[in-house]
């Protein structure tokens, strides 16, 4: 009966109405009757303000948003609001790929570009551009913290991973098994293991060295913004921050109209996207329809079940995999969740089987079918080159001798023969037309001096004009070589695949796979603006609770969320072994590189000019510089990267923190 008795005094004193106000020691009245005013102040009666200091330092972000206020609960927040953000950044990559693949490179190309690197941008603007100055700072340094970061990922932690999955011997077979043979004693054993890391690496190709260059290149704004840590003066710091902003931004439109030029860097990211995708969807296609797992316990393939899912897609139990039964393959890979282009998987996956046939395309039963209807169309108004008994031209044969016989000296050398082949179309492949003229000269030449004189061309035109004849039954002199030619070509030209380039911007645009993308693209940019602000905000709670600079924690966590998705996805192509996959993948961590140096650079920048900032972040960009020069001159200047060099760029990523606390704390660089 006390109990319901005191509950019920309870009840009523908390509907009750009551007036109060604050009744602080230090307060300038000190004589009160407790409610004068009472309506100018606050409604809660604290002593020395504990409870209304506790009361303002929890804020619910947006209103719902949970609050903090110790380190657990920020911790907590910043895990929550990283797993938040790491979603977005999925849904924002996804669409962007998406309609990258869509629409192709030229100008949409760089929105692409753009559209990699929105979360980290989204992420700056965010945090710089608060109306409170000292804000306004704190924001810029929880962003140079984050690109720094995302560079020093993607240069270190993420090159290192690409290089141990895409390692190759760089020895042949033949040798790595002799010295296996002789490999005994315990330190034999030893050497080899060491001999790993010096035989063993990644190969690349030219052009993934150019792309470090321009990596290289993008690292002029970070030197010209260094001088500000020479000069003293506010005025002289504005001018170089001037200066650097005018470099970096005019650096960023060069290097987008560059592409748009010579969109060579657009199509090597375009077709790592593809197979990227490719790759991801015919994995989880397999993953669906397999009944097991495709690697053991011990990290061996599952030869059974490897075997299963080949005989599903070998449908009519042939013991080979056509062509169609590939189609259907992809037919239903992209009836599950990855939409994955026909054209480019068919060729993808039929690859090795296209070149071994392409080989055989320079036997000269092809060449000389194209290069008869060459000749044939080339005369459409002169004579054929059957005569009206079925028998050869010899007069036309003669006249197109004189034809090829560009210096008039009654031979056609292996030059002017090649100049001829340039011009013949052989469908829809490429061939080597040194190869070309070289097959041609031998099937011609009869006295071996590597000329074909006039009569030496007679008998071989002769030759092939009754071979046509015969293959194609026929002795029209309009039909024949036409039948001829598709019939030696009909299964060559089954095998290629080639993308319609007729359908218009505004169709794609208007499909569905890309407004998917678009809604993608808008979901995951809502996403990582929503969280951007309570994100820096808690980090920058969690670093006065620890007592440590901003940097560092926004140096290792933002960046984490944001790219270790794309690390992981990159593994797969590495893993691939072949030049073209790894040469695509370490492209794209350059391209990537680049981006987020400028225009992260450029943004910062703006910001710390426009709202009359302080620029101090000296340390945060010299780290910048040094893991991207060791990285980048490495890349520019060998085309291949030991196994070692993994080492050192994991290296690279703890140096990168204690570098600054050794200039900061040591040496007294801000």
């Amino acid at each position: 009966m006390a109990n319901l008795v005191l509950c019920l005094a309870f009840l009523f004193l908390a509907f009750g109405k009551v007036q109060c106000r604050f009744l602080r020691l230090n307060s300038s009245v000190l004589v009160s009757d407790g409610v004068s005013n009472v309506d100018q102040r606050s409604p809660i009666l604290s002593l020395n303000g504990q409870l209304s200091s506790s009361a303002e330092a929890c804020e619910h972000y947006y209103g719902f948003f949970p609050c903090a206020n110790n380190i657990g609960g920020f911790l907590f927040q910043i895990v929550v609001y990283e797993y938040l953000l790491a979603t977005g950044e999925k849904f924002l990559t996804k669409g962007s790929k998406q309609l990258f693949n869509i629409i192709g490179t030229g100008f949409f190309g760089d929105v692409f570009e753009i559209l990699m690197v929105l979360p980290e941008m989204m992420v700056v603007l965010i945090a710089g551009l608060t109306e409170n100055e000292e804000d306004a700072q704190s924001g810029v340094s929880v962003s140079v913290g984050v690109y720094a970061g995302s560079t020093v990922f993607c240069l270190t932690l993420q090159w290192g991973i690409c290089v141990i999955f895409g390692r190759n011997s760089f020895k042949p077979e033949s040798s790595t098994s002799q010295d296996s043979e002789h490999s005994t004693s315990r330190t034999s054993l030893m050497k080899e293991k060491l001999s790993l890391l010096t035989d063993s690496g990644v190969t690349t190709d030219n052009k993934t060295g150019y792309t470090a260059g321009i990596m290289l290149l993008s690292l002029i704004p970070f030197i010209i913004v260094q001088l500000s840590g020479i000069i003293n003066t506010s005025s002289g710091n504005r001018i170089v921050v001037l200066i650097a902003l005018i470099v970096s931004v005019s650096g960023l439109l060069a290097y987008f109209m560059y592409q748009i030029l010579d969109p060579w860097i657009q199509e090597r990211s375009l077709e790592y996207t593809k197979y990227e995708n490719l790759l991801a969807g015919f994995l989880n296609h397999v993953q669906r329809h397999t009944q097991g797992r495709l690697v053991t316990n011990e990290g061996a393939p599952n030869v059974p079940v490897i075997r299963s899912l080949f005989a599903k897609v070998d449908r009519d139990g042939d013991q080979t995999v056509s062509i169609s039964e590939v189609e259907a393959l992809i037919a239903d890979i992209k009836s599950g969740k990855m939409d994955v282009e026909k054209e480019y998987a068919i060729a993808e996956v039929v690859q090795p089987w296209i070149e071994e046939r392409r080989n055989e395309l320079v036997k000269i039963e092809r060449l000389m079918s194209r290069i008869l209807k060459h000749v044939q169309n080339q005369a459409f108004e002169a004579d054929g080159l059957l005569t009206d008994d079925g028998s050869p031209n010899v007069d036309r044969i003669k006249s197109i001798f004189e034809e090829f016989d560009s210096n008039h000296n009654k031979l056609i050398s292996q030059s002017e023969l090649k100049e001829v082949i340039q011009n013949i179309r052989f469908g829809k492949v490429q061939l080597d037309h040194d190869l070309v003229a070289e097959n041609v000269m031998k099937d011609f030449d009869e006295d071996g001096d590597q000329m074909i004189s006039e009569q030496e061309f007679i008998n071989g035109i002769s030759k092939w004009i009754h071979k046509a004849t015969n293959i194609a039954n026929s002795k029209d002199s309009k039909n024949f070589i036409d039948e001829f030619d598709k019939i030696a070509w009909k299964e060559v030209d089954s095998l290629v695949y080639e993308k319609e380039e007729n359908i218009g911007i505004i169709h794609k645009l208007l499909s569905r796979d890309c407004i998917i993308s678009i809604l993608q693209i808008i979901l995951g940019a809502a996403i990582v603006s929503f969280l951007a602000e309570p994100l820096i905000y808690s980090i920058l709670d969690l670093s006065t609770a620890l007592g440590l600079p901003t940097f560092y924690i926004s140096f290792v966590i933002i960046p984490f969320a944001l790219k270790f998705k794309m690390a992981v996805s990159a593994i797969f192509p590495a893993s691939q072994k072949s030049l073209k996959t790894a040469s695509l993948t370490f492209s794209e961590i350059y391209g990537g590189v680049v981006m987020n140096n400028i225009t992260g650079l450029s943004i910062l920048l703006a910001i710390v000019y426009i709202k009359g900032l302080t620029w101090d972040y000296s340390v945060e960009v010299l780290v910048v510089l040094v893991v991207c020069a060791i990285i980048g001159l490495l890349a520019f200047f060998r085309s291949s990267y030991p196994l070692w060099t993994c080492i050192l760029a994991f290296f690279l990523y703890p140096f990168s923190l204690l570098l600054v606390h050794f200039l900061r704390n040591f040496v007294g660089w801000e």
